[in-house]
């Protein structure tokens, strides 16, 4: 019988969250980012190949509040053609899902960024050509500032990839972006 009482109870106590929860809102945004992806050779097979491929590029956001501590976010990162070493350059794109858990204090929210994200990479050059995709965890931290009811503004940084012995090459991979811009919040 309390098992049947503690059944309807909770049934109860989800559908009156449910019932009160306000549906979700959706946002879209793009920002310019400085992308960098660090590439340490660490094959110790001459000529050593490390460097930063450093690019300014665009990223498409989109997503969708949930909670109101909790948004679900996609992140499209555009490849930009970059040298990282002399006569190695690497084209870098990024498709990114994430929660992101946040909190507002005062007129600024905070946020978190958790998720997955996946990296191609297109190499071309003396040393290494070929293309690779990883994928992985990723994470990052942001701010936003609201301008009006639908415009905010943010800056965030986010760690899109971290990989050892990147494709069986020898080289370790790290893919991070701070960026700034926009988003538009369809109410």
């Amino acid at each position: 019988m309390s098992k049947k009482l503690l059944a309807i109870a909770l049934g109860t106590a989800a559908t009156i969250g449910v019932a009160q929860a306000a549906p979700p809102t959706f946002y879209a945004g793009g920002d310019i980012s400085a992308f960098k992806t660090k590439i340490d050779d660490t094959s110790g097979i001459p000529p050593n190949i490390s460097g930063d491929a450093k690019a300014t590029t665009l990223r498409l956001r989109g997503g969708m509040h949930i909670l109101d501590w909790l948004d679900a976010e996609m992140h499209i990162v555009l490849p930009q053609d970059k040298e990282f070493s002399t006569n190695n350059k690497v084209k870098t794109s990024v498709v990114g899902l994430f929660a992101k858990p946040n909190v507002n204090v005062g007129p600024v929210n905070l946020y978190g960024l958790v998720g997955f994200a996946q990296s191609k990479m297109d190499f071309s050059g003396s040393n290494i050509s070929g293309s690779e995709t990883q994928s992985g965890v990723a994470y990052g931290v942001g701010v936003q500032y609201p301008f009006t009811k639908n415009l905010s503004g943010s800056i965030d940084y986010v760690q899109y990839l971290k990989k050892s012995n990147f494709g069986g090459a020898g080289i370790d991979v790290t893919n991070t972006a701070i960026s700034a811009g926009v988003l538009y919040t369809f109410k």
